[in-house]
C-alpha cells in the first residue's frame, strides 16, 4: 500500500473543493432552469446535487486521511527528532566518558605535582646551601635556580588559561632546572663519561 502524504490529500481537497464549487454554480444554473420549467432541468439538478452530495462524503473521508497523514507525519517527524536527540546524548555520553579518564590523569598529575613541588623547593634550598659552603658565588645566578616551584605552577597557569598558546611552548621545567644548574650538572656528566 503507498503511503500517501498530508499534502498529497490536500491537492486532492482542494481539488475536490474546486470541482464541488464549480458543480454548486451549475447547480444554481440548473435548478433557476428547472424553476423555469425547462425540460430535464428537474432531473439534471438532481444528478448534480447527487454528485454534490458523494463528493461532500469523499470530502469528509479525505479530511479523517488527511487528520490520519498529519498524525502519523508528526509522529515520525518526532521519532526522528528523538533520534537526533537519542544520537547527541549518547555523544554527550562518550564525551563525559573521555572527559572523567582525562580528569583522573589530571588528579595523577596534580598528585605527582604536590608531591614534586616542596622537593624540587628543599633541593633548591640544600643546592644553595651547600655552594655556599664551597665558597661559589651565587649573587646573580640563572633563571631557575630559585622558585622553580613556582615557575612550574606558572606554566601550568600559562597552559591552562590559553597564554602559553600565545606565546608558544617555551623552556620545559627540566631544561630550566639543566640551564639553572648547568654548572653542577655539567661536572657529573664528565665524571659519567671519563
Amino acid at each position: 500500500m503507498t503511503v500517501i502524504t498530508s499534502s498529497q490529500i490536500l491537492e486532492k481537497i482542494s481539488a475536490l473543493d474546486i470541482l464541488v464549487a464549480d458543480l454548486d454554480a451549475e447547480f444554481g444554473k440548473v435548478s433557476t432552469d428547472a424553476v423555469a420549467g425547462a425540460p430535464e432541468a428537474g432531473k439534471k439538478a438532481a444528478e448534480i446535487n447527487q454528485r454534490i452530495e458523494r463528493l461532500a462524503v469523499d470530502r469528509l473521508i479525505l479530511n479523517r486521511a488527511l487528520a490520519r497523514a498529519q498524525r502519523a507525519e508528526a509522529a515520525a517527524r518526532e521519532a526522528k527528532a528523538e533520534a537526533e536527540r537519542r544520537k547527541h546524548f549518547d555523544a554527550a555520553k562518550g564525551h563525559a566518558k573521555r572527559l572523567l579518564a582525562a580528569t583522573k590523569r589530571i588528579d595523577a598529575g596534580i598528585a605527582e605535582i604536590t608531591a614534586s613541588l616542596p622537593e624540587i623547593a628543599a633541593e633548591e634550598l640544600l643546592i644553595r646551601q651547600n655552594l655556599g659552603r664551597a665558597q661559589v658565588n651565587l649573587s646573580v645566578g640563572p633563571i631557575g635556580q630559585m622558585g622553580l616551584a613556582v615557575m612550574a605552577i606558572d606554566k601550568l597557569i600559562r597552559l591552562a588559561d590559553g597564554r602559553a598558546r600565545l606565546s608558544g611552548p617555551g623552556k620545559s621545567v627540566t631544561e630550566i632546572a639543566t640551564s639553572a644548574w648547568v654548572i653542577l650538572l655539567a661536572a657529573e656528566n664528565e665524571q659519567e663519561t671519563a
